[in-house]
C-alpha cells in the first residue's frame, strides 16, 4: 500500500480579482507569514530576484492598529521602498511581529538593483478588501488584494 505524503502549501500564491490582485501567504510563524508576503508582492511587480549578498538592506519597522492593519502596512511599506529605490527584493526577514496591544513588525528587506525593467503588475497600494490574517494547521495564512 502506498504512503500518503501531505505536501507542504507553497509559501504564496497569486489571486486573481476582476479590478485588483490577491495575495494569499502562508508561513510557520506570522514572521514567515509577513516575509513571504513581502517576496509575494514583489513576484506581482515584477520585482523578485533570487538573493545576493551584493544587495542593500533596508530596515523596516511599522505599527498599526491590529495584525490586519500591520499586515497592509507592511506591504505598504514594502512597496515604497521598492518604488523609491527602483530596486527589486532578493530576499525579506522579519525579526519580531507582536500582535498584542500595540501591534508592530520589525524586519529587513534585501534590496538590488533590478538585472531588467520589472514586467510586472502595477500596484497602488495593499487595500483592506478581504483582508485576513488567521492562524492554520501547522501555521498561519493571510490573504491581502492590491489595488492596481
Amino acid at each position: 500500500m502506498a504512503s500518503m505524503v501531505r505536501s507542504a502549501p507553497p509559501p504564496f500564491e497569486v489571486l486573481e480579482h476582476t479590478a485588483d490582485v490577491g495575495l494569499r501567504a502562508r508561513g510557520r510563524t506570522l514572521g514567515e507569514v509577513f516575509a513571504n508576503a513581502a517576496l509575494g508582492l514583489a513576484e506581482i511587480l515584477g520585482r523578485r530576484v533570487e538573493g545576493s549578498a551584493d544587495g542593500s538592506r533596508v530596515a523596516v519597522r511599522v505599527s498599526s492598529t491590529d495584525l490586519e492593519a500591520l499586515l497592509v502596512d507592511w506591504l505598504n511599506e514594502v512597496l515604497f521602498e521598492l518604488e523609491r529605490r527602483e530596486a527589486c527584493l532578493a530576499g525579506a526577514r522579519v525579526r519580531e511581529v507582536r500582535a498584542g496591544e500595540a501591534p508592530a513588525v520589525e524586519g529587513e528587506l534585501l534590496v538590488l538593483e533590478c538585472p531588467e525593467a520589472p514586467e510586472g503588475t502595477e500596484v497602488k497600494a495593499a487595500t483592506y478588501h478581504q483582508l485576513s490574517v488567521r492562524a492554520e494547521e501547522g501555521g498561519y495564512r493571510a490573504t491581502v488584494y492590491f489595488d492596481v
